[in-house]
């Protein structure tokens, strides 16, 4: 069998994009020369639905334009093994005034761009795949790696003639800073020859407490940001919960499915010290797909239905940004 379901972030800033998205694969048999897997996808949403709780603010506080493209490899290996390499490339934007010179300002963009957190995984079918052709769970565990630069600069404008470098919101920093374990866990079950329903579980675990990396915009810190220990970034846990099912008719594959994703206020393991965004974001995440003989085309549209920005001192009691829809499109070729 193939591997199944991987995580991608559904449209919120704090929830940062760490393995971009393996459409469901149909849960079919592969052909026995068939031992390499790669998949390409592009992931776009505009974050500028501004929540403080789950009470929506504004549209015009905050605009942040994330922009993915993952690329994964996936090796098939004997009796249900198999091993995979995510590699993320990030443009991103976001676009404010009290980033700046402040509220009574004009807005100004900061940018960021390159490398994302690579990700190494072990996946194995727990049920012999030969002989179960109706259902199966699969184990993932792996590693991310900090290869993202989670100290990208940009310029911050203080008014007309006065601009200083540094370190960009952690919402548009292209890696966290923290070397993670993953742990993901699928499953999925043939109701018919068309119809499947599958669930997922992946959790981020992030060791590391701070990255050192200011969250002060190049400005002086707060008495608040000093009392909370926000001065700097935090390397928070985050996980993700998948469950829907999908319909296939000749080639055309619809897929329906509800996500929820969290950034914890306290991790598992180390300390929860330094600046971060804890939220909660639930999800819809309609798609379609294309099957060809060695290809298959694929479109997601993540519709946000319930947003929560967990107000705690970790975020300084600040607002947090929302997309109202998340575009995903991606190819994938079996070699």
């Amino acid at each position: 069998m193939l591997p199944g379901c991987y995580a991608f972030t559904q449209g919120c800033v704090a929830i940062r994009n760490v393995a971009g998205v393996s459409p469901d694969l149909l849960f079919k048999n592969i052909d026995p020369n068939e031992r390499f897997i790669l998949n390409v996808t592009n992931r776009y949403f505009e974050a500028s639905s501004t929540y403080i709780a789950d009470k929506f603010i504004t549209d015009t506080l905050v605009t942040n334009r994330i922009y993915t493209l993952n690329i994964s490899v996936y090796r098939l290996l004997e009796n249900g093994w198999s091993l995979a390499v995510s590699m993320p490339v990030s443009a991103n934007s976001r676009t404010n005034s009290r980033d700046h010179g402040g509220p009574q300002t004009p807005k100004h963009t900061t940018h960021s761009f390159g490398l994302g957190d690579i990700r190494f995984t072990v996946y194995k079918w727990l049920v012999n795949t030969s002989a179960s052709t109706k259902g199966n769970i699969q184990a993932g565990l792996g590693v991310k790696l900090p290869t993202g630069d989670f100290r990208y600069e940009d310029y911050f404008y203080r008014n007309d003639s006065i601009k200083v470098m540094a370190p960009v919101d952690q919402a548009i920093q292209l890696g966290d800073g923290g070397t993670g374990i993953t742990a993901e866990l699928s499953a999925f079950y043939s109701v018919t020859r068309s119809i499947n329903v599958f669930a997922y579980g992946y959790y981020l675990l992030n060791p590391r407490e701070q990255n050192g990396v200011s969250n002060l915009k190049g400005k002086a810190p707060t008495p608040a940001e000093i009392k909370n220990n926000t001065t700097v970034m935090s390397v928070p846990d985050q996980y993700t919960v998948r469950v829907g099912g999908n319909w296939q008719y000749q080639q055309i594959i619809l897929t329906a499915a509800m996500r929820y994703e969290k950034v914890p206020v306290n991790d598992l393991i180390g300390g929860n010290k330094g600046f971060r965004r804890a939220a909660t974001i639930t999800s819809l995440e309609p798609g379609l797909s294309y099957s060809m003989k060695k290809t298959l085309a694929y479109m997601y549209v993540g519709i946000p239905v319930k947003r929560n920005i967990v107000q705690n001192i970790e975020n300084n009691l600040t607002p947090a940004g929302f997309a109202n829809v998340v575009f995903t499109l991606g190819v994938q070729f079996k070699l």
